[in-house]
């Protein structure tokens, strides 16, 4: 008797605390997530024994110190061509007016030169315009005297376009003139370019460098005619001639400088195509160059170079260009 009202209070205890439980977990109060506590609740309320798995502990993220930053320097700008006295042996000069220059002070001296922006900064021009070369099989067109010729395909003009792309491709702005400075007549061809360079200059202050293309010649009536040649890569190629102005007649002041920078092109020509440039002309005439600081007179090849060999020599000259406008150190 006593045995059953203890069983019966025991009973009665287990539900009551049953449902203690289940009312404490539903009020979130305790989790029912925790395997041990369902296995009681169940035990309580039915009697029956059951294991229910344990549930792995979450796998919290390991906290990480970050690498730390070490600032780095800025990037280098490249440092562009280097000219060192040595340089200087590859620079021929021949001296027409007896000034004997020192062709290395002048390779190492200053380069103020600065080509960038948007502004025109070039200028290509032609005093003889009408100036040609040797005609080659194919190439017909008509020469109005030996070695000349209007047709813009074959003349200096098309040296200059030629020029022209070569240095816009690079990312200088060129103005191209294509005036025939040389007709009707031969005579005052330099006059006529004076007054086309100072009205560019009047309307392009941003002017730096003029270039005027010429091709070479001696006496048309020789056999064979004055042929120039040098190898750019694997190509055929005419030579290139800077022609260097002095004040040995008319005043200029910065002929030096001038030729200070025909001096460090002909070197740098000369690292990039072996052979390429004959000796710099220094010569008693100015040419024009006094204009401005940055001029130059080019011969590209002669007249008894090909069209082609003279097209491959431009685009040479072009290249150095373009390679000095991208930084000159001198060592």
């Amino acid at each position: 008797m006593f045995q059953r009202k203890d069983v019966l209070s025991i009973g009665i205890c287990a539900l009551v605390l049953a449902l203690i439980l289940r009312t404490v977990s539903a009020a979130g109060i305790l989790p029912l997530q925790n395997s041990d506590m369902l296995s009681l609740l169940v035990y309580l309320q039915t009697g029956r024994v059951v294991r229910y798995p344990t549930a792995p502990a979450p796998q919290m993220p390991v906290a990480t110190t970050p690498p730390a930053t070490v600032p780095t320097a800025p990037p280098q700008r490249p440092v562009g061509l280097i000219l060192t006295s040595a340089d200087a042996q590859a620079v021929r000069l021949s001296d027409l007016v007896d000034y004997k220059p020192d062709v290395e002070s002048l390779l190492l001296s200053p380069l103020d030169w600065d080509l960038t922006g948007d502004a025109p900064k070039v200028l290509i021009l032609h005093t003889h315009a009408t100036e040609s070369y040797t005609r080659q099989p194919g190439e017909i067109y008509e020469e109005d005297s030996d070695y000349r010729t209007f047709n813009a395909s074959y003349n200096m003009l098309s040296i200059g376009e030629e020029l022209a792309s070569v240095l816009t491709a690079g990312g200088i702005t060129v103005l191209h003139d294509r005036t025939l400075h040389d007709y009707p007549s031969f005579n005052g061809s330099y006059d006529h370019a004076r007054q086309t360079i100072r009205a560019y200059l009047e309307a392009y202050p941003s002017i730096t460098m003029v270039i005027d293309l010429h091709r070479d010649a001696m006496d048309f009536t020789q056999d064979p005619q004055l042929t120039t040649m040098a190898t750019v890569g694997e190509q055929k190629s005419a030579q290139l001639m800077l022609v260097a102005g002095t004040d040995h007649n008319v005043p200029y002041s910065h002929w030096e400088e001038n030729l200070a920078m025909g001096v460090k092109l002909t070197a740098v020509l000369e690292k990039m195509y072996p052979g390429i440039t004959r000796p710099i002309q220094l010569r008693a005439q100015r040419f024009n160059l006094d204009m401005t600081p940055g001029s130059l007179l080019v011969e590209v090849g002669a007249n008894g170079n090909t069209h082609t060999e003279a097209l491959t020599a431009v685009r040479a000259l072009g290249a150095a260009i373009l390679a000095m406008a991208k930084g000159v150190n001198l060592q």
